[in-house]
């Protein structure tokens, strides 16, 4: 648990987006906004979130198939999605949060997210990876 109060303050102290703490070590932060921190992160190397504490601002359904398939032990976020606390929760996963929502919707807020789009159609950590992916080339 000191793990996650240390990703939690470094995350609200220095307005950061996304914190990965393990062994009372900060793992990587980053200020990138939406998926792109977790995402990049867990295709450089997903052993960083194995035992590890993560905080981050928003949490969907995509975001939590990448913190299950890391092995993170403990969660804290500013929202989250129902489905991504069923997920975590029956992971094993220690979610904390500030709100929860029935869906994440896109920055204009007019349309779920589309990475919960790309999330929903995903079977696997891999599908989710290759459609993430394909969305940021055609962007």
């Amino acid at each position: 648990m000191e793990d996650l109060k240390l990703a939690k303050s470094q995350l609200l102290k220095n307005d950061l987006n996304f914190v990965l703490v393990r062994d009372s070590q900060i793992l990587a932060q980053s200020k990138g906004r939406g998926i792109s921190p977790i995402h990049e992160t867990y295709k450089k190397d997903k052993g960083l979130f194995k035992a590890a504490s993560v905080a981050d601002r928003v949490i969907g359904k995509a975001a939590a198939m990448f913190l299950i398939a890391g092995g993170i032990t403990n969660l804290y976020t500013d929202l989250i999605s129902d489905i991504a606390v069923e997920l975590l929760q029956d992971a094993g996963i220690q979610v904390e949060f500030k709100k929860r929502v029935p869906v994440i919707l896109n920055q204009a807020g007019d349309d779920l997210c589309p990475m919960e789009k790309i999330a929903s159609k995903a079977k696997s950590v891999e599908e989710l990876i290759r459609g993430i992916d394909e969305f940021f080339r055609s962007k």
